[in-house]
């Protein structure tokens, strides 16, 4: 299966960090969760597909994930993922696809097994909801059904749409794929584990240095 992960530009990464990290420490930590992230969609056996512009991701993940451009005249990350999924699918009849963010520095390729086995038969959307109430996992069986709605509530309006869809929907509580990091509360609550300590990202916040997505594959 493939596995969409949207990537922003690393110089303008994770910008309601700024008060506690500078530039270069926010785009350390972005790679860093993506470095997770790739890592784990890898080890459950399925295809990481990176969107993104950024030259340093595209390098940094070169041989390691599949890339697809940003389009440019898409709008917003959904208007971006919609495209995306369209350019993906257009070999062929895309059953499935599981929509990942990319600052989930938990992530497991357990989690991501254990999601996929939770996922209703088709048609069904299987979700996992942020602690802000966002959408940081979506597996789509198939794609297409409903427009995306990324944003602000995005986990309540992407489970309203699937049932006007007429699909099944199902929430996976999975804390690995729960915990993203975009404020200095997140970052509190990372911190306060062994295993967030322990990851790529708590390296990074900690000084430890990030491994290289090469060498931790």
């Amino acid at each position: 299966m493939q596995v969409l992960v949207p990537v922003n530009e690393l110089e303008r990464a994770k910008g309601r960090l700024a008060e506690v990290l500078d530039p270069a420490a926010r785009a350390a930590l972005a790679l860093a969760t993506v470095t997770t992230v790739v890592g784990a969609i890898r080890e459950a056996g399925h295809e990481p597909v990176l969107l993104t512009r950024d030259a340093r991701v595209r390098s940094a993940f070169e041989g390691l994930a599949a890339m697809i451009d940003e389009d440019p005249e898409a709008r917003g990350l959904n208007g971006q993922l919609e495209s995306a999924i369209a350019r993906v699918g257009a070999d062929g009849d895309l059953g499935e696809l599981l929509i990942l963010h990319a600052d989930l520095p938990l992530a497991t390729a357990q989690a991501i097994r254990d999601l996929v086995d939770e996922a209703p038969p088709a048609p069904s959307v299987t979700l996992v909801r942020s602690g802000d109430g966002g959408t940081n996992a979506m597996l789509l069986r198939p794609p297409g059904r409903f427009a995306l709605a990324y944003g602000a509530n995005s986990f309540a309006r992407h489970r309203e749409a699937a049932v006007v869809a007429g699909m099944a929907v199902a929430e996976v509580q999975s804390p690995a794929l729960a915990l993203d990091v975009d404020t200095p509360a997140d970052i509190e609550r990372l911190m306060a584990l062994p295993a967030g300590r322990a990851s790529a990202a708590g390296k990074v916040l900690t000084g430890d240095g990030a491994t290289s997505p090469a060498a931790q594959q």
